[in-house]
């Protein structure tokens, strides 16, 4: 999941949202032609988190069709303007962060809680310079807020929120030990392996620059600065973050977009796309009511570059099942996945697609998605597994989808397209070198009979 975060005045974070969902075409929204986040220009414009899928372009070199020309290589979730693979992915539209948020204002911990479901951050930051820290349009000189300044201060309060959580029960936390300490970091939503090597790593600048050896195992040396760092560390690897580096249309955004780039990596955010929300929600917005875009609309390329680049940053293993290793054929138990599922687009985000050079999904077809075409396309359907899964995890992924039934027999796999299958073990971990996968079980599922 991304989730996005801004200044609660900033309401074009909701605006991003719509541009990347096409108005969260999923939720059939029956108070608005469209749907969509609300957007306003106050604060809390979003109180409840917006939900919805955006398709993001696959990350590059993640899917085996990349960099040849084969024919017939489907796609469930369509392309964009460069060919690139869609994929889908939850976006979160969260409610804006004021300062003392760890304290309780405004959203307060719901806010932060809110950020625990995201594998990355997406921050929306006004690029051109134009508005104070309360959101009043003003110049330079009358105290408009710098990019970097809004990102310093979120960083700070999420730091705040997690230890101020630490140092509540840090008494406890020093009786018990390092085990105690691995368990208050796990109400965030990172595994216990990852925490342990975040924390082993802070072991060892402890050690290599303060001389202080054996740090977890001596907790009660620690001062304050020894946690803040370790609080920092562990929020720099469980929240990677990329910047949208919104209103690149306003001239002033020249001043302000070559030195937020030259400054990258800081307060936690790796990249930054510059990109104008508006400008490319209404290109969407004029393709889904069927109108002609206005002056000020243009493809959605910076929302799609943005979330691709936010993607990268934890990128996900993507994984081609198929029933044949010759032909690629995709799995036939995928076709309501590829026909029904919740995250394809519809025909509004379809037109929005074609209209930007890019194309439909493979089975779109006459206004509507069709298994007459399910056989002819090769490597279908991608399935998103995060990094470290197995063989047997994917497996079980597809049988919670109806996909696969009975218990695991054995999987034949390959990297690329012609290479020679060889057998998988089923605790293999699944990387590009055995991204195509064909699972055998000792059960068929209806598909299998016919």
């Amino acid at each position: 999941m991304v989730v996005l975060s801004s200044l609660p005045f900033f309401y074009e974070e909701s605006t991003f949202f719509n541009a990347a969902t096409a108005f969260a075409r999923q939720r059939n929204d029956a108070g608005s032609a469209i749907g969509g986040a609300t957007m306003a220009p106050h604060p809390f414009t979003t109180i409840d988190p917006n939900v919805g899928f955006c398709l993001v372009p696959a990350p590059e070199g993640s899917c085996p069709e990349d960099g040849i020309s084969i024919e017939n290589i489907g796609c469930s979730h369509g392309r964009d303007h460069l060919g690139r693979r869609l994929i889908p992915v939850i976006l979160k539209d969260v409610a804006g962060l004021v300062p003392g948020a760890y304290q309780g204002r405004g959203r307060g911990n719901k806010f932060l809680n809110d950020l625990t479901e995201a594998d990355v951050l997406i921050h929306v930051v006004d690029a051109s310079g134009t508005a104070d820290t309360e959101g009043h349009v003003v110049g330079k000189e009358d105290g408009a807020s710098h990019p970097l300044e809004d990102l310093a201060w979120i960083l700070n309060e999420m730091v705040e929120w997690v230890f101020n959580n630490v140092v509540y029960k840090w008494n406890r936390i020093q009786r018990r030990g390092r085990d105690k300490l691995f368990d208050m970091f796990s109400g965030y939503g990172q595994s216990r392996s990852t925490t342990q090597e975040v924390f082993f790593g802070v072991q060892k600048y402890m050690e290599d620059v303060e001389q202080k050896e054996g740090a977890l195992e001596k907790l009660e040396e620690w001062d304050e600065g020894d946690l803040y760092r370790l609080v920092s560390a562990f929020l720099g690897t469980r929240f990677p973050m990329a910047l949208a580096l919104n209103k690149k249309d306003l001239p002033s955004s020249v001043d302000f977009l070559d030195k937020v780039k030259e400054s990258l990596p800081i307060h936690g955010a790796h990249v930054g796309v510059p990109l104008s929300a508006r400008a490319e929600m209404n290109y969407m917005k004029s393709h889904m009511i069927q109108e002609n875009p206005s002056s000020g609309a243009s493809i959605p390329e910076g929302v799609w570059e943005c979330l691709k680049s936010a993607v990268a940053l934890r990128e996900p293993i993507l994984v081609f099942p198929v029933s044949d290793m010759i032909s690629y054929a995709p799995l036939p138990g995928m076709i309501k996945f590829a026909t029904g599922d919740a995250s394809l687009p519809n025909s509004g985000m379809i037109r929005c697609l074609v209209a930007a050079a890019g194309s439909a999904p493979s089975l779109w077809q006459n206004g509507c998605y069709t298994a007459s075409l399910s056989d002819k396309m090769k490597l279908r359907d991608a399935v998103m597994m995060k990094i470290g899964s197995t063989v047997e995890d994917l497996f079980h992924s597809l049988k919670r989808m109806g996909v696969l039934g009975g218990e695991f027999v054995r999987a034949e796999g390959a990297g690329e397209i012609g290479e020679k299958p060889r057998l998988i073990p089923k605790l293999e971990i699944l990387n590009r070198s055995n991204r195509i996968l064909k699972i055998m079980t000792n059960k068929r599922q209806e598909w299998q009979r016919k």
